[in-house]
């Protein structure tokens, strides 16, 4: 019998039913491997703020002191975060010479691409929710949610972080140049609202995008609008504190909501109100995580890590906020289909969906 499967904690005087050692032991490996790759996340964010990635990429085999040598940190923590790495099958290991390679295939995902970036913004967010993690679970169990403005400052700039890699300039340039009257309409001055702007990455992409349009950014939580006024812009934005369903002035020839309609706890009524003070020839641009119509087909890799991201951050900051309408907290799975028939039910007649470069995103344009 393995060390494993004789673990066990009494946690009340209820009995466990009788279960296939084999089958015990499988799920206890699974919990093993989950531990690693949890913690996986911290050390592959260690690894480009202290430059070993960098030191790895295109440096062929490299011995544990030779890699310390290159970016100065001790021989022996460089030696157990590459064997954890080599662990995790991101590097390979050669027993002979008992040296570690970064194979290019890694480093053009980890270090030149947005890999390494997109897990490092995660490790900030990761921590701030593990130093908060009391307090959510609390909220959790009680059913109240837990609001953005209850997160750490971490947790915001994380996001922010995450974001900027996510949905980068040119995607966003990209989906309004899929709108071409939209796109003629900023031009010449069309006033544009971005919902739930967050930090305002971006409000203000569009506003240098298209310095003729005035461009207004709102979001409900006031330290986050604060640090968007902070930021160096252009003249052409503004940012200010607003529920989605409170959305300041109309006639607007775009209003956007990037990744965050989910995010909101009354999104019929984000919607309604979007319909209202779009113009009659203007458009809503509608980024949501790209999830599928059926739960089965979002049950994978990808749509663990969503339906992660929802359970502890997207979905608690929804239920913290009251609904004026009939309509519930989306997720970040909705599907496509259940995105469309919200905009329906909103008074929007036309749905299109955009085919951009967005292998994270769904993208939609809606008409009234």
């Amino acid at each position: 019998m393995s060390t494993i499967s004789t673990i066990s904690t009494v946690q009340d005087e209820t009995v466990a039913p009788v279960v296939d050692e084999a089958a015990v032991e499988a799920e206890m490996g699974r919990i093993v491997t989950e531990l690693g790759a949890s913690l996986g996340v911290l050390l592959t964010a260690l690894g480009t703020r202290s430059g070993l990635w960098a030191a790895l990429a295109d440096a062929g085999p490299l011995t544990d002191h030779e890699v310390a040598a290159k970016v100065r940190v001790h021989p022996a923590l460089v030696r157990e975060w590459l064997r954890a790495q080599a662990a995790g099958g991101y590097l390979e290991y050669d027993a002979v010479g008992e040296t570690f390679t970064l194979s290019a295939p890694v480093a053009a995902a980890i270090h030149y691409g947005p890999g390494g970036a997109l897990v490092d913004a995660c490790a900030t967010m990761l921590t701030s929710m593990g130093e908060g993690f009391g307090a959510f679970s609390d909220a959790f169990t009680s059913g109240r949610g837990f609001g953005w403005h209850q997160r750490t400052a971490d947790h915001w700039h994380g996001t922010d972080a995450f974001t900027k890699i996510a949905l980068p300039a040119e995607l966003i340039g990209a989906a309004i140049t899929a709108m071409p009257e939209v796109a003629e309409a900023l031009s010449q001055g069309g006033t544009v609202v971005d919902v739930g702007c967050g930090y305002g990455f971006p409000t203000t992409t569009i506003a240098k995008l298209y310095p003729a349009a005035p461009v207004l950014g709102i979001d409900y939580h006031d330290a986050s609008v604060a640090h968007a006024r902070e930021q160096a812009g252009p003249d052409n934005v503004r940012f200010e504190v607003a529920a989605a369903a409170e959305l300041p002035g109309s006639e607007y020839s775009l209003i956007t909501f990037f990744d965050s309609l989910h995010d909101i706890g009354d999104p019929l009524g984000a919607l309604v109100r979007a319909r209202s003070a779009v113009a009659a020839s203007g458009s809503v641009l509608l980024f949501e995580p790209l999830g599928a119509d059926d739960v089965q087909d979002n049950l994978n890799p990808t749509g663990r890590m969503f339906y992660a991201v929802s359970t502890l951050a997207c979905t608690p900051n929804a239920v913290s906020q009251e609904s004026a309408t009939s309509s519930e907290p989306l997720g970040a799975q909705a599907g496509e289909t259940r995105l469309r028939a919200l905009a329906a039910e909103a008074g929007f007649t036309r749905v299109r969906r955009l085919d951009l470069p967005a292998p994270l995103n769904l993208v939609l344009e809606l008409r009234p």
